[in-house]
């Protein structure tokens, strides 16, 4: 009897050894989960942040070229409202061209961004081809600008009167193209955060429950041995 309850009482030892072992292994899976569950966190909303910032920068890109464009357009204004002088027109029309040439390079930057980011291209081409027929029905129109004349500027401002207006559209339509793709974009991010918590909750939950389960399954076999001891 003395044998056998010596052997229980170490039966029950080793039990409550391996509980306590089974314990420390769940505590280091379930940091292990823990740590890579909020680094993969980290890292998709650092990605979506990156991504957001680009989408940004293009919107503000897009927002300067219409801005430039506006000013080309007042500068265009300039030149036939107070081209008469000889150094006043080449003045107005040294600005007019400048901010053209800015509006040009601004449009081709946001071509390459656009490229770079995998966004569809076709709405910022068909900005750079407006651009460039406009550039050229200005040039014809300038052409005809006779300063000594007063009804110059009537006529010249009207052969190119409403050409402005397809492009500011075309701007207006391309900001928001890229405001969605950004709001697009943080909703499939939140919505990816969403299923990796949901996903990180229910593999914790299941290494509770299962280092529940053996802690208590050691104790039972523990307690048993004891009582027979």
């Amino acid at each position: 009897m003395t044998g056998t309850g010596f052997g229980d009482r170490q039966a029950a030892r080793r039990q409550l050894v391996m509980m306590a072992g089974t314990l420390v292994v769940v505590l280091v899976v379930i940091n292990v989960i823990a740590i890579y569950g909020l680094d993969r966190i980290g890292r998709e909303a650092e990605s979506y942040a990156a991504v957001t910032e680009r989408l940004i920068e293009t919107t503000d890109l897009a927002r300067e070229a219409q801005v430039g464009f506006k000013t080309q357009v007042q500068e265009w204004k300039n030149v036939l409202l107070r081209g008469h002088v000889a150094e006043d027109l080449a003045r107005y029309t040294a600005a007019f061209h400048d901010q053209e040439t800015a509006v040009a390079e601004r449009l081709d930057r946001l071509h390459d961004r656009a490229a770079r980011l995998g966004l569809a291209t076709g709405s910022v081409e068909r900005l750079i081809a407006l651009h460039a027929e406009l550039r050229d029905r200005y040039a014809t129109a300038l052409q005809s600008f006779d300063p000594a004349d007063p009804q110059a500027a009537w006529r010249v401002d009207h052969s190119v009167r409403g050409m402005d207006r397809p492009l500011n559209d075309g701007f207006d339509a391309q900001v928001a193209e890229v405001r969605d793709l950004a709001a697009a974009r943080r909703k499939a991010v939140e919505a990816e955060v969403a299923a990796l918590t949901r996903l990180h909750r229910q593999v914790l939950i299941g290494v509770h429950a299962g280092g529940i389960v053996l802690v208590l399954v050691w104790l039972v076999l523990a307690l048993r041995a004891l009582r027979r001891g």
